[in-house]
Formats: C-alpha cells, structure tokens, sequence
C-alpha cells in the first residue's frame, strides 16, 4: 500500500466520511481540541488497520483482520475491535488458512 493510496478516492467519499463526526458535535458536545485529538487518533487507527502488519493483539482489530474485511467483504466489520463480529458470526481469523478459499 503506497503512501498516496488515500488521494485514490474521490474527494466526495472523503466529506461524507467526515459527516458523522461533524453531525456528533452537534449530538454530543465536545471541546474543539478534544474534537481535533480524536481525529487524530482515529488517523493513526486507521492508518494502523492499513499498513499490512498484522499486530496479533486480540481482541483488537489489525491489520490482518481488515485485510481479509477488505478481501472478501463479508467479514470482520469491527472498527476497533472483533468483539462484534464475533457475537453475530462474521469474524473471520487471519490465521485460518483456508479463510479465502472457503468463505
């Protein structure tokens, strides 16, 4: 994944991503710098779930995991963390071989 992968997407799919933090403002007050702060967190996170080194650290979701959200599109919907997809059946686990081939 080079580091300019990110401009790939269309400018629009940029904004409507930014909206549900911009309609949480207006839900749920927070401090203009503690509004930055998460975005910046949530930046690093993403950039985390991106960079193809699978951590290994459950039950947090890496790298692994999204890849394989990325590959087949039916599993591992989990944003932070796998606890979701694993109650309602959609985990799917980077270290199973055959994850690609029977799923």
């Amino acid at each position: 994944m080079g580091l300019f992968h990110g401009l790939a997407f269309h400018p629009l799919d940029g904004i409507l991503q930014a909206v549900p933090h911009v309609i949480a403002l207006f839900i749920v007050p927070t401090h203009f710098t503690t509004h930055l702060g998460l975005l910046f967190l949530e930046a690093i996170w993403t950039t985390n779930i991106h960079d193809c080194i699978h951590g290994k650290l459950w039950p947090w979701m890496g790298a692994g995991y999204h890849t394989i959200h990325h590959t087949t599109y039916r599993h591992n919907y989990g944003h932070y963390t796998i606890w979701m997809d694993w109650m309602l059946g959609t985990l799917c686990d980077p270290a199973d071989d055959d994850w690609g081939k029977t799923k």
